[in-house]
């Protein structure tokens, strides 16, 4: 039999106000807790819900109350808040049970699924608490009004950043470009660090996300080398899948607008005999139908076609400095989603616990043309009393192995 366990840490974070907040707040019951792993939203949120009749225990293990008139949840009265916008947060959920029948202790097996910072505290009972992961820091702090030049690219951007957040916060938070390339001039200011990667996204299909501690920003999202394994058994451990269905080839559409921008000489020169350059922008749109491929080269002042069909993606390719290779990386990109399998998402338990960029088999012993392996988007996890601890798995695209 599996039991749930969960716990939850708030570290409260003094501040100007109450400077002496310092408490650790441990608690080992929650009504409700939600929790997101995903690189699509930039932002991984979560959810905590708690009965105001209850006990936590302190770092000095002494269990205090939440209930009581002198008691401040968050911040709606004189006294102290124990929880407060800004207090960081660590959630971990898993399962007790015994491994084997006759074992005489039990295993216990605990994940953490939600590191970060309380954004919101509600004013209702039972207590909400709204959560937001390490890019809330970046979203607090505000950039000095810069430009980054030609030869800094989104390393010196990244590090940055994090270094402007690390000073306001005191936090020792870290970086990854996912992809080395520069982009010319960018300048920055009147904006957060948070804004800054927003545009990174919208303007040259740059995704941005933590894992834990680092900041992680590119057109590349996974690193495979970290992928972990997990295997699923329809009609087994797999609760729902109706949210899940297979696809053939013969029914997918995809295309792709992809681009670059290049410099190159002019042919002119500067009085001072400098090479005079221009901004070059590559622009293709990309459509994979019934097994065929089509290009199409964009030039300045074509008027892209709607889709009207099909999923169509935005893809930058900072290394690209032809059509045929802008054209063939947008290719490659494609094929990654024509394949025949399952596309959607599945609902299971906790174990084996999954995160965004892991492995998932998937097992289906009565329609064997299901089996497959994915790679993993996105994981919602959630739990309750009533019905214990859930992941959401969402599926990315299907892995040749």
């Amino acid at each position: 039999m599996f039991r749930t366990v969960s716990s939850v840490q708030i570290q409260q974070v003094p501040s100007d106000q109450w400077p002496n907040r310092k408490t650790l707040l441990n608690f080992d019951f929650l009504t409700k807790y939600e929790a997101g792993d995903s690189w699509r939203d930039m932002t991984n949120k979560g959810k905590l819900v708690i009965p105001k009749n209850l006990y936590f225990r302190d770092q000095f293990n002494r269990r205090r109350p939440l209930h009581g008139t002198n008691v401040n949840i968050g911040g709606f009265s004189s006294n102290a808040p124990l929880v407060l916008r800004g207090d960081s947060v660590v959630m971990s959920v898993g399962y007790k049970y015994f491994a084997k029948r006759n074992d005489q202790r039990e295993t216990t097996s605990v994940s953490k699924i939600f590191t970060g910072y309380v954004s919101k505290v509600g004013s209702k009972i039972p207590i909400e608490i709204e959560l937001e992961d390490n890019m809330w820091l970046l979203k607090q702090t505000p950039v000095d009004t810069m430009t980054f030049t030609k030869s800094q690219g989104l390393n010196s951007i990244l590090q940055y950043l994090v270094g402007k957040t690390n000073a306001q916060f005191g936090t020792s938070l870290t970086t990854n470009a996912l992809t080395e390339t520069t982009f010319g001039t960018f300048p920055i200011g009147n904006e957060t660090c948070a804004q800054v990667l927003q545009r990174l996204q919208k303007t040259y299909g740059f995704e941005s996300y933590f894992r834990v501690n680092e900041l992680r920003c590119g057109s590349i999202i996974y690193i495979p080398s970290e992928a972990q394994q997990r295997t699923f058994t329809f009609q087994v451990d797999i609760i729902d899948d109706d949210n899940i269905e297979y696809q053939r080839k013969d029914d997918i559409t995809l295309s792709a607008i992809a681009r670059n921008t290049i410099v190159e000489e002019t042919g002119k020169f500067t009085k001072d005999g400098i090479a005079k350059t221009k901004r070059v922008r590559l622009e293709v749109l990309v459509s994979l139908r019934g097994g065929k491929t089509t290009v199409k080269q964009i030039n300045t002042g074509d008027k892209i076609a709607p889709n009207v069909e099909g999923e169509r993606r935005t893809l930058f390719y900072p290394g690209a400095t032809t059509i045929a290779q802008l054209s063939q990386l947008a290719i490659n990109e494609l094929q990654k989603y024509y394949y025949d399998g399952l596309k959607g998402y599945f609902t299971t338990f906790a174990l084996p616990f999954v995160r965004m960029g892991d492995d998932v088999t998937l097992i289906d012993n009565i329609m064997p043309e299901r089996n497959g392996t994915y790679r993993v988007k996105e994981v919602d996890y959630s739990g309750s009393i009533s019905e214990g601890f859930r992941q959401k798995i969402h599926l990315d695209f299907k892995i040749n192995v």
